[in-house]
């Protein structure tokens, strides 16, 4: 269990809370049947700057400064031995530190997120001299709660979602390995609840994502280093002509690099530490976030 706590509480450090949708990003360690592992985490991210379409402003519009607090609750299941569920359910507090938001009104947003599911699987794993490489078709989707998504202090999109990703991972024998994923996720509509731009409701753009990462995977820690990026397609700029304070249907892009450390306390208990920033973007804000986070083994 000591070992299998270790590489299932992996795809917790990975998960990506942007201003637009809390996504899974997945890997290649699988659950084994009937193993079962929740997480708790906080996250702290704070945006000084902010990509008015392409281009990077000091100080975040009307707030100068966005600061985040994530409460988040993470669970995975093994349903076989190469199928894994994956659940998680953020709590985001976002504070601006200046004026109020010119769409809404506010200077504080709280609220549950949305809550997403995965479901992975593995077709096919095959051995080779010094390692495997395992193939993953993942296949999930997330629900929008109601918070108000039109501003740029807003938690989220308001945009429920369908999701797919399509991956390769490799592990060496020794502990090492990398991966490589790519998705992509259809995106529903958002209330247009201030009746602004045009329609009853925002038509949110659709999106590619996609990861890299590189780590080592021992009985005794866990680290990675990792890029992801994210594209739309269409939407608006934030400083465009046709923008008018419609932000769920903004082209949002961004790039991030990080690190994650895990460590297991005892056979059913283990801590997690991790660390990513904003590199590029478009229509979001420049930050840099902290993680901390407790993996408890539930299963067998």
């Amino acid at each position: 269990m000591k070992f299998r706590l270790l590489i299932t509480c992996i795809t917790v450090l990975t998960l990506v809370v942007q201003n637009t949708q809390a996504q899974i990003n997945p890997d290649g360690f699988f659950n084994k049947k009937g193993e079962a592992n929740i997480s708790l985490s906080y996250t702290y991210e704070s945006f000084e700057k902010f990509y008015l379409g392409l281009d990077e402003v000091d100080g975040v519009p009307a707030h100068s400064e966005i600061d985040q607090n994530i409460y988040n609750i993470y669970a995975n299941y093994g349903i076989t031995d190469n199928i894994t569920a994956i659940v998680n359910l953020p709590y985001i507090k976002a504070t601006g530190n200046g004026a109020a938001d010119p769409v809404n009104g506010s200077t504080e947003q709280s609220d549950l997120q949305d809550i997403s599911v995965l479901v992975k699987w593995a077709p096919f794993v095959s051995s080779h001299k010094h390692g495997t490489t395992t193939g993953v078709i993942a296949i999930g989707g997330s629900y929008a709660f109601d918070y108000e998504p039109n501003g740029i202090l807003s938690i989220g999109n308001g945009a429920s979602s369908f999701d797919t990703k399509l991956g390769l991972q490799y592990n060496n024998n020794s502990g090492f390995f990398g991966n490589a994923f790519v998705g992509y996720s259809i995106r529903g509509e958002a209330d247009n609840n201030l009746g602004l731009g045009t329609g009853a409701k925002f038509d949110v753009p659709n999106s590619v994502n996609a990861q890299i990462k590189l780590g080592y995977a021992g009985k005794s820690f866990y680290a990675d280093a990792w890029f992801d990026a994210q594209k739309t397609n269409g939407g608006l700029d934030i400083n465009s002509p046709d923008f008018a304070g419609n932000f769920p249907e903004t082209k949002v892009n961004y790039s991030r690099i990080g690190l994650n450390l895990y460590a297991p306390v005892t056979k059913n208990i283990g801590v997690s530490l991790g660390s990513g920033t904003v590199v590029s973007g478009r229509n979001t804000g420049k930050g840099t976030y902290y993680t901390g986070g407790l993996t408890i083994g539930l299963g067998k």
